[in-house]
């Protein structure tokens, strides 16, 4: 992976520790939300059932199996609501849009439907910010913990870095949503740029 612009001050944590504590954090995200930036363009998933299917080259089955997740999607994006905060995500995309990428955006976009407030932004509008490297993968959860998620050079998550630094939270969250304001809406650009493509060589 590319090398990324910067490395948030706190505390590294393994995969296991980094998702153990994520789950013990998120139900107590302030009001001001829980926020993503995503921008590298691979990744890969084991574990993840739908990912798995379309990595095998079976796109109608990882599809079907995405399609499966919206009863626990709309759950979860409801029980954030009565906590009182908003999952918002902001995905960068490069076109052309590779075959990982397809598949995600998928899945963001059933999320999307299911109750995320998602939004794309191309990569024009973030290279002006990564004269010196590319953006790094940031979760915020509030005014209080921010994460960034690291990730091994063929994009399977390694583990994250946990900040508990205000300043540094208050920029990222500053950035992440000027984009999400400048971004179009997860379900418009489905429909304009997503729906109905398959990646080349996938049944």
């Amino acid at each position: 992976m590319p090398k990324s612009l910067v490395q948030l001050p706190g505390q590294q944590l393994t995969l296991e520790a980094y998702l153990i504590d994520f789950q013990n954090r998120v139900w107590n995200t302030d009001e001001s939300g829980c926020w993503k930036l995503e921008r590298q363009q691979h990744f890969i998933e084991p574990g993840d059932d739908s990912w798995e299917a379309f990595a095998a080259g079976n796109w109608d089955g990882a599809m079907r199996l995405l399609n499966d997740r919206r009863r626990d999607l709309k759950q979860y994006h409801k029980r954030a609501q009565r906590n009182g905060f908003e999952m918002c995500r902001v995905r960068v995309v490069e076109e052309p849009i590779g075959a990982y990428l397809l598949w995600e955006l998928n899945a963001l976009q059933i999320r999307y439907e299911c109750g995320g407030k998602i939004r794309i932004v191309d990569i024009e509008q973030v290279e002006p910010l990564e004269g010196n490297g590319m953006l790094p993968e940031i979760l915020i959860m509030g005014r209080a913990t921010a994460y960034q998620v690291l990730y091994s050079e063929d994009g399977d998550a390694e583990g994250a870095i946990r900040t508990a630094d205000r300043d540094v939270i208050k920029h990222w969250t500053t950035l992440t949503k000027r984009l999400y304001a400048e971004g179009e809406e997860m379900g418009s650009y489905f429909a304009r740029k997503v729906a109905g493509r398959k990646p080349p060589g996938v049944e």
